[in-house]
């Protein structure tokens, strides 16, 4: 009879500070939801809430959703979010229910920049650099939560910059996307080791970017087909969250170089998670049961749930934690952990804590005369090249790629009339992660 599995419950947020919504934007988002056209009042608002306005059953059901008062219960200021949080890291909240290890609630925030975008900024989010890094940063520290953890979460820019409007390219938002790198590796000693995916979404360059920098990325949102928004016109034929043919019984996987949702032999790992009390793809009393079934059979089951900073998050984690409690009742030889991300991972994939520290990546970071040398004493990068970042005395923020010397062993990268002179260089900092998700940092600052 096989020992049973341990379910590593993973709470993922993607981070993006206050959302603010007028009855006319939920309306044009309605709109663009559904293709439905209705005017936008308050009464009507309360019609669909209720299911009085003349819709199939079950585009009723979708539109309820939506429209649900917890759905678009928005924190629309920072203090509105700073209040929730201080309830929702206290321990009294964190330990409402303990794990089978006597451990509380862990949350792991995967905080985003808004930036690259353009004047129009209808949902009045935060726009600037680090803004929403700095506040859960303090907000963590000033709660005593060392139990929690920053992590990445990005948005592509769409064509027109609007702050509200999704978009899935990585190619078309690569500026943005290195400066936020480069400046939180340079200005926070900061590099990321898991991404959560932006609107749910990757595409063919997103996965290849993915692959050379982030080993972990919980981002699988597949569920059976039955469950498949029917109505909702911006989720259908994979326009966003196109999980399609990726697993659903909670195992983690390698994916496909050319098909993220595919297994494959690209190095990171994806892991799946579901929604919590959203417009589609919840997690449930079924899916919950899934992983433990899956550890009974005696395997360590990584189960991921996600929400948002911008709605109440205590409902969110309470109904979560009234669906566990019947699951845990119906298995009690099964046991389950309350987990960072990192973690949980390498519990899940079998990396040993002796293993994890013994192969810890190690670089020798050198600048001699105009050339940044980098060499690897101890284990093994992820990906083809660490990441390169400097900062000029003009206040720019560069990324560029390594000249490799020994494939994935050693680097090299010269500062000069081909790419910038190192008399105007202010700092450098190099970073890469390696498969354990060790993160190896090395700053440099030039002197004056």
């Amino acid at each position: 009879m096989n020992t049973p599995g341990i379910v590593y419950i993973v709470h993922h947020i993607d981070t993006e500070g206050p959302l603010w919504e007028n009855i006319e934007e939920l309306f044009d988002r309605i709109k663009v939801i559904f293709g439905i056209d209705i005017a936008p009042t308050y009464e009507n608002l309360e019609k669909l809430q209720k299911g009085q306005i003349d819709f199939p059953l079950s585009i009723k059901q979708e539109i309820a959703m939506v429209v649900d008062p917890h759905t678009i219960g928005f924190k629309r200021n920072w203090g509105m979010i700073e209040e929730m949080l201080y309830r929702i890291m206290n321990p009294s909240f964190r330990n409402k229910i303990s794990d089978s290890f006597g451990g509380g609630w862990i949350y792991n925030w995967h905080v985003m920049d808004h930036v690259g975008f353009g004047p129009d900024n209808p949902r009045h989010r935060d726009m600037g650099h680090h803004n929403i890094f700095d506040f859960y940063t303090y907000i963590i520290k000033n709660t005593n939560s060392i139990q929690d953890r920053l992590h990445w979460h990005f948005h592509p820019i769409p064509f027109y910059k609007q702050a509200n409007i999704m978009a899935t390219s990585y190619d078309n938002s690569i500026s943005a996307l290195h400066q936020i790198l480069c400046r939180r590796l340079i200005d926070k000693n900061w590099f990321p080791v898991v991404n959560r995916a932006g609107f749910h979404a990757e595409r063919a360059d997103s996965n290849l970017f993915l692959e050379q920098w982030i080993p972990f990325d919980p981002s699988n949102l597949a569920v059976e087909d039955s469950e498949q928004p029917k109505h909702q016109k911006d989720q259908t034929n994979g326009r966003f969250a196109d999980w399609r043919g990726a697993p659903t019984d909670w195992s983690i996987y390698h994916p496909s170089l050319y098909d993220w949702r595919l297994k494959g032999n690209a190095n990171r790992f994806i892991a799946r998670i579901l929604n919590m009390k959203a417009r589609h793809r919840n997690i449930s009393v079924e899916e919950i049961e899934k992983a433990f079934v899956k550890a009974s059979n005696g395997e360590n089951v990584y189960l991921g749930i996600t929400n948002h900073d911008w709605r109440e998050m205590a409902i969110e984690i309470d109904g979560f934690r009234e669906m566990l409690q019947i699951v845990v009742s119906r298995f009690p030889e099964v046991k389950f952990q309350f987990a960072e991300t990192v973690d949980a991972f390498r519990k899940v994939i079998g990396y040993t804590t002796e293993e994890t520290e013994n192969n810890k990546l190690t670089l020798n970071v050198s600048l001699v005369n105009d050339t940044i040398n980098v060499e690897t004493l101890q284990g093994e990068i992820f990906g083809p090249q660490p990441y390169l970042a400097f900062k000029t005395k003009n206040g720019d923020y560069f990324h560029d790629n390594f000249d490799s010397q020994i494939s994935r062993q050693s680097f090299s990268y010269v500062f000069d009339e081909y790419t910038i002179p190192l008399r105007n260089i202010e700092s450098i900092a190099v970073a890469s992660n390696d498969k354990y998700g060790n993160t190896f940092i090395k700053r440099i600052q030039l002197q004056e």
